[in-house]
C-alpha cells in the first residue's frame, strides 16, 4: 500500500533512545539520508498503530536537527 502524504519523523530526546551503533544502508527518520558505513546513529523503537514496533535510527549529529537547532 502506497503511502499518499509523507509522515514527520517523530522527535525523540537524545535520552530517550536505546543506544548509539552503526547501522550502515539504512535511512536516518529525520533526514532520510542512507547510513554511511562509519556514521554514529542513535537507535530507538517507534510504536506503530497498524502492528509490531518498528526499529528506527537516527544520525547522532543529524545535519537536518542541526540546521533547524541553529
Amino acid at each position: 500500500m502506497a503511502r499518499t502524504k509523507k509522515e514527520e519523523a517523530p522527535d525523540y530526546d537524545r535520552d530517550a533512545w536505546e543506544y548509539v551503533t552503526y547501522a550502515p544502508g539504512h535511512k536516518c527518520s529525520a533526514c532520510m539520508r542512507t547510513v554511511k558505513p562509519l556514521e554514529v546513529v542513535l537507535r530507538g523503537v517507534t510504536e506503530r498503530a497498524s502492528g509490531a514496533s518498528a526499529v528506527v535510527y537516527r544520525h547522532y549529529t543529524c545535519p537536518k536537527i542541526e540546521a533547524v537547532a541553529s
